[in-house]
């Protein structure tokens, strides 16, 4: 018994002397060098760009347009809301009544003056002249 104890003693001091069995050894490499901003550059606080006021009263024009009621829009400005819409928005129908006809489908373009709309009767769209349309409507809202 006296020798089994010695060999546990002996395992147990060898182990912390030794690396572990499934140790693999890594290079020692010297960290990069990192390299920092050593100058800064600020532009005077008394400076502004004129050009910027430009541009933030046309966005404020835009946004405008963007925040009218519907019924409060002219028949251009509904075309050019409709004719605008991102492709993912889904297309509202609406109707379209002229001197002539009463149309009902979804305004695809507005160009030179003429404002095309796919009807759901006629396979091809139509193109109507904007100053024969009076009076636009939403329909099936």
């Amino acid at each position: 018994m006296h020798c089994y104890k010695e060999v546990e003693k002996m395992d147990s001091t060898s182990e912390k002397r030794e690396l572990p069995k499934l140790y693999i050894t890594q290079p020692n490499m010297a960290e990069p060098k990192r390299t920092m901003q050593s100058q800064y550059h600020s532009v005077s606080a008394y400076e502004k760009p004129q050009q910027s006021q430009d541009i933030s009263n046309q966005y404020y024009s835009k946004n405008q347009l963007k925040n009218k009621k519907f019924n409060e829009m002219t028949i251009k400005e509904k075309v050019m809301y409709f004719a605008s819409m991102p492709f993912h928005v889904p297309k509202v129908k609406c109707e379209l009544i002229t001197e002539r006809k009463k149309y009902i489908g979804l305004i695809e373009d507005y160009q030179n003056d003429m404002v095309i709309i796919k009807v759901a009767s006629k396979p091809r769209p139509v193109s109507v002249p904007l100053d024969q349309i009076k009076e636009i409507n939403m329909f099936g809202l």
